[in-house]
């Protein structure tokens, strides 16, 4: 348990407010499944350590879905198949913790994958291999459907379990560090994320019209935030969320960051959020915690703000 709590109470401000001037406290919780599914950790363990979370003052819980877990062969005749036995488990333990779980949808399963490659050659010498994009929009949002279908309001899932306090999905980001190399493969486009956020967001929206749906967490903050806005071409985004990261946690810049380098474009902050761990996966090259900072704007317009400011400090790239 001593050995979590850096990670566990190292609390973060999430843009998941009641009102604009409310603050919503939380952590990445996301090791603590993987280790538990993986043998490393018990459930009472996990349990406890979330109810230390919540003790703490926290009442969010990132932690990422499993799609390729939970989706593992393509539809047959137009019909998917889901195991939810993974989500389940994170659903079950985060709401029993009095948590709400805000997921991240990502890492497609292998058949949904973009068909370019996948391997990124390290300066190092080493060679990566990243998550792909889906080649499919579509077949992103029939997965996130189906999703909100079960965890969001009214869901399958609180159907079954009539017992469990109620704590639906309200809040999904889509996919995580688009503008990262590990996370996209080599031809980052971010126009083509803006196109899957909005196929994602729409279909989020049909199943529950109330849903913040977050864009992926950038990892080159300065530079990728003004071209993924001009990307978006003024269409309507619920929340943004950057990672800004330093060298140290004294290096590392504030989620005012991000406001500096919108300025440009008008668009007004209403709410932030902090730190947040890397996305473990056997296929991720090997990293550390890092922090995160989400933002909710009022606009979206188009920007071209400069790649630097002075409050913002050093940005470095994701792990």
């Amino acid at each position: 348990m001593k050995r979590c709590l850096p990670i566990l109470l190292s609390l973060f401000v999430l843009a998941v407010p009641a009102t604009a001037s409310a603050t919503t406290f939380g952590a990445d919780v996301d090791s603590e499944f993987t280790h538990q599914v993986d043998s490393v950790w018990s459930a009472t363990r996990v349990m406890s350590d979330l109810n230390a979370l919540y003790k703490a003052g926290g009442r969010v819980g990132r932690a990422d879905s499993d799609w390729a877990g939970a989706e593992p062969k393509a539809p047959v005749h137009g019909k998917a198949t889901y195991d939810w036995a993974y989500d389940d488990l994170v659903m079950t333990e985060m709401a029993s913790a009095h948590l709400h779980w805000e997921p991240t949808l990502a890492f497609a399963p292998r058949w949904a994958e973009g068909n370019h490659s996948d391997v990124i050659h390290q300066k190092s010498g080493r060679k990566a291999i990243a998550y792909l994009p889906p080649a499919s929009n579509a077949t992103f949002a029939t997965y996130a459907t189906a999703f909100m279908k079960r965890y969001g309001p009214k869901g399958a899932f609180w159907k079954g379990n009539p017992s469990l306090p109620y704590e639906p999905v309200t809040t999904v980001e889509v996919w995580n560090e688009p503008d990262n190399l590990f996370d996209w493969g080599q031809h980052i486009n971010l126009s083509a994320y803006a196109k899957m956020y909005e196929a994602v967001r729409t279909a989020v929206h049909r199943v529950d019209h109330s849903a913040r749906v977050m864009t992926g967490g950038l990892a080159w903050t300065e530079s990728s935030l003004p071209r993924m806005l001009k990307a978006f071409k003024g269409k309507p985004i619920d929340a943004l969320a950057v990672h800004p990261y330093g060298a140290n946690p004294s290096q590392t810049p504030s989620p005012s960051c991000a406001s500096t380098v919108v300025a440009a474009s008008r668009s007004r902050p209403t709410s932030t959020a902090g730190p947040r761990r890397a996305t473990p996966g056997a296929r991720r090259p090997p990293g550390t915690s890092r922090p995160t900072s989400t933002t909710r704007w009022s606009t979206w317009p188009s920007s071209t703000s400069p790649r630097s400011s002075p409050s913002c400090g050093a940005i470095r790239p994701g792990d």
